[in-house]
């Protein structure tokens, strides 16, 4: 017979607006500590190390993602989206799913690690993917996705219940943690074998203070069949979005790779470091904060539209602001903040700064998921995957690497008319909203011709 958990013994809690205040405050400021975090042992680390080495890095991280989103199941939304997700027995139905997934991630990894070294002769030799590193790399960081198996549903079940001072601490010092690690090491021994000890660290410290301090009872070996499937016919639209999503978000790495060398994409991944800084932020708020707000919502009959534009607007705000500052400052940040060595970083960012504006409508993925939906964003993802695949190439062999990047910076607003139809027949669309708050990118631009003229006139 079905178990409930502690923390689950009546209906879920009213996620009244306090609580999700206070969520939202603890995902962002911990959001906001961490990239200030890792922003300090990235400029550390560029100093204690050449590019080449982040070259190789950020396309060993591309294949990593891409296996994970290759198996994803959504394990950890099917908890906070179902309404049987705090029972006992579905959690431990979904811990070894998890577990599962974790060895066949890894047996997977190590497959293409020896794939690439079998091949390495054969492979342009001034490409990323000829490297001899990569492969010993990839098999190494296979041992972070066995450790992941292992992760406690605790973090979710917390993450429903919008419960996340402590989710948040553990994440800040399992960081932490990697930092010290990375920096040490790399002191001692300037190689890219400090970036892949800290990946190892982090997972091992993350892992086992949710397992001590997470409130809520430990997972064992427990399977049942319904919620097995359950979580499977959840999870088959989010493994087909997330496969077009992982293309979609690093195909620009994997198709770069080919034709540019590791210290070129070292410099490009400087770039994309602080655009996915920003979009980080955005996604954590919203995967921790509003889809379970959402889901909650939809559970209930509640007025979900209204739930959706009360994180919109400080999202919109939040976004578009730092979308018109990149734009005008993105060169002279990574002027001040890098060595001379990752200059041409500079243009890079300020041209994918303009990629963010179609992140805005991200939350309507979240909705859909909310609903039991998930394949309603399919045309969305298909139609990403689809521009990248095609004009990437395209602008990338015809015109070169910087033609190239101007297409990643501007091809996602192609798809925004796509996201604005789907909002109008989910019952979601407020052309007013929407028109007031694209207008958020002025303020933001402002902001970066002031932080221009004041940097210029102390700095050059």
């Amino acid at each position: 017979m079905s178990v409930v958990t502690p923390v689950a013994e009546q209906q879920d809690k009213e996620l009244d607006r306090s609580t999700v205040r206070k969520a939202s405050y603890w995902v962002f400021g911990g959001y906001g500590t961490g990239q200030i975090l890792r922003l300090s042992s990235n400029l550390i680390m560029t100093r204690l190390l050449a590019p080449e080495m982040f070259g190789i890095m950020a396309l060993a991280n591309v294949v990593i993602a891409g296996i994970q989103m290759l198996t994803d199941v959504g394990i950890q939304k099917s908890i906070i989206q179902s309404k049987s997700g705090t029972r006992t027995d579905f959690l431990n139905t979904a811990w070894i799913l998890q577990i599962f997934r974790g060895v066949s991630l890894a047996a997977i990894v190590c497959g293409i690690a020896i794939v690439l070294w079998l091949m390495s002769a054969r492979l342009p030799a001034d490409s990323v993917y000829a490297n001899p590193d990569l492969p010993v790399v990839l098999s190494i960081l296979a041992v972070s996705l066995v450790i992941g198996g292992f992760r406690s549903t605790k973090s979710a079940v917390s993450n429903r219940k919008l419960q996340l001072a402590k989710v948040t601490s553990i994440d800040l010092f399992s960081q932490i943690s990697a930092i010290a690690v990375m920096i040490v090491w790399a002191t001692l021994s300037p190689s890219i074998w400090a970036l892949v000890a800290g990946t190892i660290a982090s997972s091992i410290v993350r892992i086992s203070a949710e397992y001590i301090f997470l409130p809520g009872v430990n997972n064992r070996w427990q399977w049942n069949w319904d919620y097995a499937r359950e979580i499977f016919h959840f999870g088959k639209w989010i493994f087909a979005s997330s496969l077009l999503t992982y293309w979609v978000l690093n195909g620009d790495r994997i198709i770069l790779g080919f034709d540019i060398s590791a210290r070129e994409m070292g410099v490009y991944a400087i770039a994309i470091f602080v655009v996915s800084s920003v979009r980080g932020a955005l996604n954590s708020i919203m995967q921790k904060v509003m889809f379970p707000a959402l889901s909650k919502a939809v559970r209930n009959n509640e007025d979900y539209k209204k739930t959706y534009y009360r994180f919109r607007l400080p999202l919109d705000f939040f976004i578009c602001g730092i979308c018109g500052f990149l734009i005008v400052s993105g060169e002279q940040i990574i002027n001040i903040l890098y060595d001379s060595r990752y200059n041409e970083a500079g243009p890079y960012l300020a041209v994918l700064a303009i990629g963010l504006l179609a992140d805005r409508y991200r939350g309507l993925g979240l909705f859909y998921q909310a609903d039991g939906r998930p394949k309603m964003m399919l045309p969305v993802a298909i139609s990403r995957a689809v521009l990248i695949s095609i004009g990437l190439p395209f602008f990338l062999y015809d015109y070169g690497f910087s033609a190239a990047v101007m297409f990643l910076g501007i091809y996602p607003l192609l798809v925004v008319p796509l996201q604005l139809y789907l909002k109008y027949k989910a019952g979601l669309m407020s052309v007013s909203r929407e028109a007031l708050y694209t207008a958020f990118i002025i303020p933001g631009a402002i902001a970066g011709y002031v932080f221009l003229m004041i940097t210029t006139s102390l700095i050059g």
